[in-house]
């Protein structure tokens, strides 16, 4: 659920967005009702005794009206010795009957479930046929009425909690159904749209037409779609280079108008070049047997229903957005609703991937964009970018736009910044959708997998930006100490102190001088930290993140002398080196040296017992300018070298 038109307006007006924890401003549509804490909102552990493997669904419904006729057909696997079947639905709707192994089965209802008795009780391994035959007026979860382009429409929306308002559900997000069929009947004047393939068309009594539709990738419970209404198809088709020379269809269902058709078709047609991007950077579209598509419907946003996004116009990051949750949240979906980062902030991340990998698709730019996810995460101090426990059920918290969409971004836009190689963070994402496809990831999962891919510790990275809440603000004293070196005393404070008092990692700072600007990388360990630099030019200032790489406020930045003492001198022989060098350093300061090349990559690391007074090492590299950075709890000393292998 998605980048929202209001959301939107802040973007292109550059008005400061006041973030309201509602998800008509924060899901990307109208609230569609659900529970708001584990209390109000009761699931049936049976539920869990069960496998889905098919779900049909044949519903009879008109554009403009939220009644339905309809029957739900499920079979099933037994994993567990199951005395009564449980399942989610809505005790609004009239359930007129239920049929198991086609024989018609009592059942009772409570607590919003159907319970029916399994006599004698049906073993692990057995298969079970069920179907529900129903009606009534969906109370949440379908959107209906005409929009202001003359669209008469009615359509499904089933995230987080409103699957069972329209059929009996599973609503666990640990479980996908196998393969899906939905059948919608409706007045013959109109079209329908859903998942998968349309498979037929079939005329019935009454002027009514039969679309049918077959999806044979696994479903979460939430994505099962419908939407109906008097639409123009319009197919276009991408070609992702992975199955060259085939296309996939991107098969559309909007207004029919075509004043309103000529005006956006420039619109639809950027969804092929988004696609193809996309699955050269995740993988190639998870879908692509099938098709992409879009069915049109004021439902104040988008709804990413696999294969067949639901959404209200075809605004350029809204569009890339939904798309973006075929890979993020369809084919991998979040473990649990405390995860919904790994859904939604990776898919309003793609949005800005997009802008800045096809620009002349979209009509801001990518630093534009970033500083307006930047300016949301910090409206206001607290929040985590992870759903604690106890806003589980609450929608409101789930769909915080200012936290679960565009702080998350912000993260995943850091975590690029610190892996140095684009290379890297993109395996990081492809081995992502490669290692859970068609199943579910939580946190934990990325974390770990990016630390595979990585090599890297990513433990304070989580807890700082994923666990912890609030941002940091930087406070920078620079001063010049003798001919060529440049002290820099760096101090923050955070928004959230008492959650998260350090922000440590990676930074990039931009040296101005009159002789040229340089930009440095320094990875801050503690605060109120020096860093003691090879600069033998004139500093008039400095610049904190001058790239926007990192979520932060700046503080002061001050040009003076310091009290403190700077560092007693560090010296490195050879110099030029040609093999062999020798750091020679006072005891009880240094804890670790890294080697940097001037692209700012790491390239080697030593670990120096602190009582040491010289540090002895081969060095195996190229010709070229390096940099020595001695790292201690308080000092950190760069130095520079030249390797000559003449």
């Amino acid at each position: 659920m998605k980048a929202f038109a209001i959301l939107l307006f802040f973007i292109a007006s550059g008005a400061k967005a006041q973030i309201k924890n509602d998800c008509f401003k924060n899901c990307g549509r109208r609230l569609a009702g659900a529970a708001t804490n584990a209390a109000s909102f009761y699931q049936n552990s049976k539920m869990n005794y069960y496998d889905i493997k098919h779900l049909k669904i044949d519903i009879t419904v008109q554009p403009k009206s939220n009644f339905i006729t309809s029957s739900c057909s499920y079979k099933v696997s037994v994993l567990q010795a199951l005395d009564t079947f449980a399942i989610e639905f809505k005790q609004s709707m009239t359930l007129d009957s239920v049929y198991l192994n086609n024989v018609k089965a009592l059942f009772t209802r409570s607590n919003h479930h159907i319970y029916i008795p399994l006599s004698p009780a049906s073993p692990a391994g057995s298969l079970l046929d069920l179907t529900f035959y129903y009606k009534g007026n969906v109370a949440a979860g379908f959107f209906t009425g005409t929009d202001e382009n003359g669209l008469d429409f009615t359509a499904s929306v089933s995230e987080s909690f409103q699957a069972r308002e329209w059929f009996p559900a599973k609503q666990l997000l640990n479980e996908k159904i196998d393969s899906t069929d939905i059948w919608i009947t409706t007045a013959a004047a109109y079209k329908a749209g859903s998942n998968g393939l349309l498979k037929a068309v079939v005329d019935l009594p009454g002027n009514q037409k039969q679309y049918r539709w077959a999806c044979r990738y696994p479903l979460n419970y939430y994505m099962p779609s419908i939407a109906v209404g008097n639409y123009l198809e319009y197919n276009n088709y991408a070609k992702p280079s992975a199955i060259a020379p085939d296309s996939i269809l991107v098969q559309n269902l909007l207004v029919n108008n075509n004043t309103y058709f000529n005006a956006v078709k420039v619109l639809v047609d950027k969804t092929p070049p988004f696609l193809e991007k996309m699955s050269e950077l995740f993988g190639l579209y998870p879908f692509y047997k099938e098709k992409y598509g879009h069915s049109q419907a004021d439902i104040g946003g988008g709804m990413e229903h696999a294969t067949m996004t639901t959404l209200k116009n075809f605004e350029e990051t809204l569009v890339a957005h939904e798309l973006a949750h075929q890979w993020f949240g369809d084919n991998v979906t979040c473990a649990s609703w405390n995860d919904i980062w790994v859904n939604e902030s990776f898919a309003t991340y793609s949005s800005l991937l997009m802008q800045e990998k096809l620009p002349a698709l979209f009509p801001t730019n990518t630093a534009t964009a970033k500083n307006e996810l930047d300016k949301i995460s910090m409206a206001e101090p607290w929040g985590s970018v992870y759903v604690p426990s106890a806003d589980t059920y609450n929608e409101g918290r789930i769909f915080n736009y200012r936290l679960s969409y565009a702080k998350g971004a912000t993260a995943l836009h850091n975590l690029r910044f610190e892996m140095q190689s684009d290379t890297v963070f993109f395996n990081i994402l492809k081995r992502y959708q490669q290692q859970f496809k068609n199943s579910f990831a939580s946190t934990t999962d990325f974390k770990q997998l990016a630390e595979q891919v990585s090599g890297k510790n990513l433990s304070d990275f989580f807890s700082q930006k994923i666990y912890g809440e609030g941002y940091p603000t930087y406070n920078v004293s620079y001063w010049k100490h003798g001919a060529d070196t440049m002290v820099l005393d760096i101090s923050q404070t955070t928004s959230m102190p008492n959650v998260t008092p350090l922000f440590t990692g990676l930074m990039e700072y931009k040296i101005l001088s009159p002789n040229g600007d340089t930009t440095i990388k320094l990875n801050q360990t503690s605060n109120n930290q020096r860093f003691t630099l090879y600069y033998p030019r004139i500093p008039t200032g400095v610049e904190v993140d001058p790239n926007n790489w990192v979520l932060n406020k700046v503080g002061t930045i001050t040009e003076g002398v310091s009290t403190q003492p700077i560092p007693v001198n560090v010296t490195i022989s050879p110099n030029p080196v040609y093999n062999n060098f020798t750091v020679t350093m006072p005891p009880n300061v240094y804890s670790a040296l890294r080697v940097i090349d001037v692209n700012g990559r790491v390239l080697a690391n030593y670990s120096i017992p602190t009582s040491g007074t010289s540090f002895r090492s081969p060095l195996h590299l190229p010709s070229g300018v390096y940099f020595f950075n001695l790292v201690g709890n308080k000092e950190n000393v760069v130095r520079k070298i030249l390797v000559d292998r003449r």
